[in-house]
């Protein structure tokens, strides 16, 4: 009778063991679950904002400048800069307030906000700020944003002016995304009003 006894005492003992072991694992995977979820989240999150942030940016398509050289005593200078522009495939809207310009050439960098829009291509005086004339608009177009559809001239004003053979860098930083950045010479020898400088 005593080892009957013994024996249901052990089984009762081994069943309590059991059973703990049962709710400690449970516990486990139950923190296991709720780290796993939060985890999921923020890398989705992190995911998307790492998408956005390399996905969208602005793609140069052309770069055109005026010689200024009839109202200057520097002939066949570069003074009025129009980069036309669009948002790159898969990028969300950009907000041009946020968005700054940067030339730099021999002599020295400058870096320009947004200023206006602008009804024509015309140039704009200043040089401290930059103007977008929109040739053609999207659907979702809005004054000082690049929004998908829209392609715009981005216009501005260099002084002091760019002469001939000269290395100019310009770079297009929005708050959000990749910057652009566009690199040429200016031509050995400029004889009309227009030049075409990028793509060369």
């Amino acid at each position: 009778m005593k080892c009957k006894s013994r024996k249901g005492m052990m089984g009762i003992g081994a069943l309590i063991i059991f059973i703990a072991i049962i709710l400690i694992a449970a516990v486990a995977a139950s923190v296991l679950i709720t780290t796993g979820g939060s985890l999921q989240q923020k890398a989705l999150i992190t995911g998307s904002q790492t998408e956005e942030a390399i996905a969208s940016g602005i793609e140069a398509m052309t770069v055109v400048a005026s010689d200024a050289s009839a109202n200057s005593s520097t002939p066949h200078a570069l003074t009025d800069f129009r980069v036309m522009v669009r948002l790159q495939s898969g990028s969300q809207g950009i907000n041009l307030n946020n968005t700054i310009l940067t030339v730099d050439t021999e002599r020295e960098s400058r870096s320009m906000t947004y200023g206006s829009n602008i009804s024509s291509d015309s140039p704009v005086g200043t040089s401290t700020t930059y103007a977008v004339y929109y040739v053609q608009k999207g659907a979702n177009n809005e004054p000082g944003y690049l929004n998908r559809g829209d392609v715009a001239k981005i216009i501005f004003h260099i002084d002091p002016q760019i002469g001939e053979n000269q290395l100019v860098r310009i770079k297009m930083i929005p708050r959000v995304g990749t910057y652009t950045q566009i690199e040429f010479y200016t031509p050995d020898s400029m004889t009309q009003q227009s030049v075409a400088l990028w793509p060369s």
